[in-house]
C-alpha cells in the first residue's frame, strides 16, 4: 500500500516525470518507512502522518534522481550567467523532516513493557 500518490508528489514538486517514475520513487520511500516501522515493532500508525513521511522521503528521492541524471546540477554556468544551489542540503533537509515525523510516530505507537526484578529475596 502506498502512503502517498504520484499526483500528490507531482503537485508538491511541479515534477513532470512520468507516473511510473514517481510511483517507483514513492514505493522506495514507503519500503524504507515500512522497514523502520517493523524494526520498531509498529504495526499500525496514523495514515496522515505516514503520508507526510512518504512525501518528505519521496521529495528527497526525486531531488536525488534529478541530481543523478543531471536535471538539477549543483551549479550551472552559461556564459556570464552562473547559478548554484545546494541540492544536497535540500535532500538532507527533506530526509531529516521525514525522520523527525517518523520518530514521533514510533514514540507515540510504541508500547513499553515493564520488567520488575526482585532482588535480595531469601
Amino acid at each position: 500500500m502506498a502512503y502517498s500518490t504520484h499526483t500528490e508528489l507531482a503537485a508538491l514538486t511541479g515534477s513532470a516525470l512520468a507516473q511510473a517514475v514517481l510511483e517507483a520513487i514513492i514505493a522506495q520511500s514507503d519500503r524504507e518507512i515500512d522497514a523502520k516501522l517493523r524494526r520498531a515493532g509498529i504495526t499500525g500508525a496514523d495514515s496522515a502522518d505516514l503520508k507526510a513521511v512518504s512525501l518528505e522521503y519521496s521529495i528527497a528521492g526525486l531531488l536525488t534522481r534529478y541530481r543523478m541524471d543531471g536535471t538539477k546540477p549543483a551549479s550551472l554556468n552559461i556564459g556570464a550567467f552562473a547559478m548554484s544551489d545546494n541540492i544536497d542540503a535540500a535532500i538532507d533537509e527533506h530526509r531529516k523532516n521525514g525522520d523527525a515525523i517518523l520518530e514521533g510516530i514510533i514514540k507515540r505507537n510504541r508500547s513499553y513493557r515493564q520488567v520488575v526484578r526482585v532482588v535480595n529475596r531469601c
